[in-house]
């Protein structure tokens, strides 16, 4: 048995694809303990955990299981990448998020006065408390919750029974075996500067996820000039790094989620420098549309006969 659901989740179209008996109820399972997931970790809903330790005015609050994990994750990823991923940037996009309703930018004096409110040293994470120790200061997940339900998702299957399904959270896609005994996923990745749903290339996955961050996601333009949503949490501006687009290929989507920013917001030499001390591989789109992969996909990644650029391998 075969079933596929799409579900509206984490402000993004949730797909499951789920092979095998019971398929129709364990997919809708899933989407149950997605919209948990959603309710604990989301940055606009008064009664999550996120909320409330944003609110919190300096004071620890009590928050679930799966919030400290994926909080105490993110700070992990945060040194890892010497801060080119912090989800204690939260000042800063919503500051871009807001301004950009309006079709404007900040002010410099706006984003410096955000700059000084972003840093993980500011963020204390227990086993069931989380505290910011400077009002003002705000955490966002978007840059990592997908990955945590893409891995609960595809973990809570495995406790189903089930042997093959493939999950997508907006472009954050994690497979559970192949889709056959013999035959692998097959994950497009989308064309940084067409429509979405045009794919430039193809990927083969096996027990694995895909997470791609790219300029093309979100943006606002202001007097003729683009400024996307990916925000440098070391400049206070969108992220520039000579990429259109960064895919991450590894086991955990969580990890994933979180490099796949971080190597967008670094930029080509520095993000290999990152990426190859986990384990983990990639595809970079530059500005120019050029692609490099690295050399653990090699044999399973195939580029679209149409597209017009070179791809080069990274050693």
């Amino acid at each position: 048995m075969i079933a596929q659901r799409t579900d509206f989740i984490m402000n993004t179209p949730v797909e499951q694809t789920v092979i095998g008996p019971r398929a129709d109820t364990i997919a809708a399972q899933a989407a149950t303990l997605l919209h948990q997931l959603e309710r604990a970790l989301t940055f606009f809903q008064p009664t999550s955990d996120i909320w409330k330790l944003n609110h919190s005015e300096g004071n620890a609050v009590k928050i679930q299981k799966e919030t400290a994990t994926i909080l105490r994750a993110a700070l992990h990823y945060s040194k890892l990448s010497a801060s080119a991923f912090d989800i204690t940037a939260a000042p800063l996009t919503d500051l871009w998020r807001q301004h950009g309703k309006q079709q404007q930018i900040p002010t410099e004096d706006e984003i410096k006065h955000c700059l000084s409110l972003v840093g993980a040293h500011y963020l204390t994470v227990t086993d069931s408390t989380a505290a910011l120790d400077q009002q003002g200061c705000a955490v966002d997940l978007g840059g990592i919750a997908k990955g945590l339900a893409a891995d609960a998702c595809i973990d809570f299957y495995r406790t189903q029974g089930v042997h093959s399904a493939y999950v997508n959270l907006g472009g954050n896609v994690k497979a559970l075996g192949g889709k056959s005994p013999t035959e692998p996923w097959s994950v497009g990745l989308q064309h940084p500067t067409q429509p979405r749903g045009t794919s430039f290339a193809a990927l083969s996955i096996t027990d694995e996820s895909v997470v791609t961050s790219g300029s093309y996601e979100r943006f606002t333009t202001v007097d003729g000039h683009r400024y996307h949503h990916i925000i440098d949490p070391r400049t206070g501006w969108p992220a520039d790094s000579g990429l259109l687009s960064v895919t991450v290929v590894c086991e955990n989507s969580m990890q994933a989620d979180a490099l796949s920013t971080a190597a967008f917001v670094l930029g080509l030499a520095d993000a290999q420098h990152l990426l190859q001390s986990q384990p983990t591989q990639a595809v970079f789109v530059t500005d120019n549309g050029d692609v490099y992969i690295t050399e653990g996909l090699r044999s399973r990644f195939q580029l679209a006969p149409d597209y017009n650029h070179d791809c080069y391998l990274l050693h």
